[in-house]
């Protein structure tokens, strides 16, 4: 199996600001994994980005893990964040994990 971790900072991309509160932000996320994956856990902590035009931010970030063999799923759920965030990215580290539900 999978752990898939999604790094989802919530400072929207053209403001370059939190446009969406954190517990918005949460629960759109929480939506969209549990209908993709059954089921997540969702951490908040705070990022650094740089945007394609060399401008540093820091922001909140909502750590999004779940265990999955169906990374196009992991795609699919990104790119769904991605939009609603409005987000210029998603970070994505998927490791090969010896883990099981019991």
């Amino acid at each position: 199996m999978k752990k898939v971790t999604m790094f989802i900072g919530l400072n929207d991309q053209n403001t370059k600001k939190q446009e969406i509160s954190t517990i918005e932000a949460y629960k759109m996320v929480q939506n969209v994994c549990a209908e993709a994956f059954g089921g997540s856990t969702i951490f908040s902590g705070k990022g650094t980005y740089t945007h394609e035009n060399g401008e540093m931010v820091f922001e909140d970030t909502l750590i999004c893990i779940v265990y999955t063999e169906d990374l196009e799923g992991v795609k699919k759920a990104a790119t769904t964040i991605k939009t609603v965030l409005n987000q210029e990215s998603i970070a994505i580290e998927v490791v090969e994990s010896n883990s099981f539900f019991f």
